[in-house]
């Protein structure tokens, strides 16, 4: 026995693990951030040499930890073609006496939970070699924390509003459809690095986060509360 919001879930975790496609190309970033993590760890003593060698520009290593670390859980986009993966099927999901943020919520959760864990393990392996001061150390894993929420609310968005759900392939969805492309690559042109390089002139490293973070959380904001409102009904209409 189980809430509706946990059924949803387990339903979405199901469809992931039972589908060698789905995990190959929308959850290669868990493999790449377990991968970064026990490298991280094992050259340890090379890192620090490094920050002691460059001495003034900690901060900026920090910046590109968190950059590198939004840059691998973009590859995770499980919710971008989770609505197309309903396919022909998806009436089954709007006849269950749920509302569509339910099932909508149940899709996020499955990216966001997926993405969290390798990536909190791999910013604990970051701070832990190399041991950021304070304001940094709260920094890092909370702009990771509201980018991968952004990345995920974003891709599910963008198959809500192109979805596919005609395929006779599951590769269809998951390979060629217009959401995982935008979900993929936005991440990419979301380079925040090198938004900072243009403005390293006026604002240190610590700032651009902290104003990273503002419009992170506007973000995720405006996404969650299009999702619970007008997202829905979108999707309690699909296929109508």
């Amino acid at each position: 026995v189980a809430s509706a919001g946990n059924a949803l879930l387990r339903k979405e975790f199901c469809r992931f693990l039972q589908s060698p496609n789905y995990m190959l190309n929308c959850g290669l970033g868990i493999v790449f951030m377990l991968i970064a993590a026990v490298a991280l760890l094992i050259k340890q003593d090379v890192v620090r040499s490094m920050i002691l060698k460059a001495a003034g520009y900690e901060e900026l290593f920090a910046l590109a930890a968190v950059a590198a670390i939004c840059m691998m859980t973009t590859m995770n986009d499980m919710a971008a073609p989770s609505v197309s993966l309903e396919g022909k099927n998806l009436w089954l999901v709007q006849a269950l006496p749920v509302s569509g943020w339910q099932v909508l919520k149940a899709k996020m959760g499955l990216q966001l939970i997926l993405t969290s864990i390798p990536a909190a393990l791999l910013t604990l392996c970051v701070e832990w070699v190399m041991k950021p001061e304070l304001l940094f150390a709260v920094l890092i894993p909370v702009t990771v924390l509201l980018f991968v929420v952004m990345m995920a609310a974003f891709g599910l968005l963008c198959n809500l509003k192109a979805p596919n759900l005609t395929w006779t392939s599951e590769i269809v969805p998951l390979k060629q459809s217009l959401s995982v492309i935008l979900a993929l690559f936005a991440g990419w042109v979301v380079s925040f690095a090198g938004v900072y390089y243009l403005l390293r002139a006026h604002v240190t490293p610590a700032v651009f986060l902290i104003c990273l973070d503002v419009v992170l959380l506007v973000l995720d904001a405006a996404l969650v509360s299009w999702m619970k409102g007008k997202g829905s009904r979108v999707f309690e209409r699909l296929g109508n």
